[in-house]
């Protein structure tokens, strides 16, 4: 009888094991049967990340390092405000700037770098058309969104009509700016005899003469005289006499600032005494680098924003507290490039490459310090957004209020 529960219990032993090897055989079948069911896993979800690499692509130094510099500022000040307010969904941005010196393959190095080794998931582009249109088929290939303010629409639009699937913009396209500021001139001012001067190989200044030509012309204007110059030229003395002897009774010039300043000196020193026009670089601190209210006068040009707007007095206060000055445009567009790059994230669902490209496409109704950011999926360029017309006079800027023409409320 002793034999017999002994043998009883080994074999109740035995029984025991084999029955807890076979479940666990079972179990570990279940779970690959499982995982290879449907092509799905087990593993669990990978970690949402914790930082977030945006690369910022501006001149730091060379001859536009005046709106590089404020561009970066501004986009370190959004990215001050959406990480102390927890970041994207808890993933807090990390901004990675590199100097393009003004120059495109400076800047295409720079592109190449900050997405193949850095692994930025978006860039955000300066205000320069020129490497704009130098970087557009790049970005595309590499298909990480450039989003910045080149306002020539070739480098958002390609040949083909369509909207090259990285490059974003967001101010108005040249344009719509050389329309408003020929409607303007001529329909507002009465203005009818036109003199041009312009950097022949400024992408921007050629991509804003021909729309403010076309319109100046359908408004009942005439063009009296076409002067061009180079890069790196700083005597514009022949031109300007030309134009003086033209009877042109306004100078339409959507040059740099550099090349602003020079020209309203040299203008001065000449005698001329018509209004000039110009582009977004007759803002500040363009009145300040001439340093003669006499020059800086009877200059007209149309901003994005007036200053006296309510949606600008968060971004300027937190800019002169921590850069101990007056914030110039340029910050304002580099605040807004970030916002729309955080809008994107959100809208893609994710802060990926792919994703903010997807939700880049999708931006609608962003309130941004200059305006009301909508983007078209069509041209990747900012619809309906209005302009405020300013004047320079005797070195001070005279705020003119909103203006758009007729034309473009049809």
């Amino acid at each position: 009888m002793g034999f017999y529960c002994v043998l009883s219990k080994r074999r109740r032993r035995k029984m025991k094991k084999i029955t807890i090897f076979t479940l666990i055989g079972l179990l570990v079948l279940g779970m690959s049967l499982f995982a290879g069911c449907g092509g799905q896993s087990t593993a669990p979800a990978a970690a949402p990340a914790k930082e977030i690499i945006v690369g910022n692509l501006q001149d730091l130094s060379g001859p536009t390092s005046v709106w590089g510099n404020a561009v970066t500022r501004g986009v370190e000040l959004a990215i001050d405000k959406i990480n102390s307010q927890g970041g994207i969904n808890g993933a807090k941005i990390k901004l990675l700037s590199m100097d393009t010196k003004g120059d495109v393959q400076e800047a295409i190095k720079a592109y190449n770098r900050l997405v193949d080794q850095e692994k930025a998931v978006a860039v955000i582009g300066p205000p320069v058309s020129n490497i704009g249109i130098g970087l557009a088929a790049i970005a595309d290939a590499k298909k990480v969104a450039f989003v910045g303010s080149f306002a020539d629409p070739r480098a958002t639009v390609g040949p083909d009509g369509k909207a090259h699937p990285a490059m974003f913009l967001v101010q108005p396209s040249t344009v719509q700016y050389g329309e408003i500021m020929a409607s303007y001139a001529v329909e507002k001012l009465g203005l009818k005899k036109i003199a041009i001067l312009n950097d022949q190989s400024n992408a921007y200044a050629v991509s804003l003469v021909a729309p403010f030509k076309a319109y100046a012309q359908s408004a009942g204007a005439a063009i009296v005289a076409e002067e061009v110059y180079s890069k790196g030229d700083k005597d514009f003395k022949t031109q300007l006499d030309k134009i003086k002897n033209s009877g042109a009774d306004v100078v339409f010039a959507p040059n740099y600032i550099q090349e602003l300043v020079i020209t309203a000196k040299q203008s001065k020193q000449m005698g001329l005494t018509m209004p000039f026009f110009g582009a977004l670089d007759y803002a500040a601190p363009f009145a300040s680098l001439v340093n003669d209210p006499q020059a800086a006068n009877n200059i007209y040009f149309a901003n994005n924003y007036s200053d006296s707007e309510p949606q600008l007095t968060e971004v300027r206060e937190a800019y002169k507290v921590k850069f101990k000055e007056d914030p110039i445009n340029k910050v304002y567009l580099g605040y807004d490039k970030m916002l729309v790059v955080a809008e994107a994230i959100k809208q893609g669902g994710g802060a990926t490459a792919d994703k903010i490209i997807e939700g880049m496409n999708k931006i609608s109704g962003v309130r941004g310090t200059t305006g009301i950011l909508t983007i078209s999926p069509q041209s990747h360029q900012p619809v309906g957004l209005s302009m405020v017309m300013y004047k320079l006079e005797n070195g001070k800027y005279i705020d003119l209020g909103r203006y758009v023409p007729e034309k473009h409320k049809k």
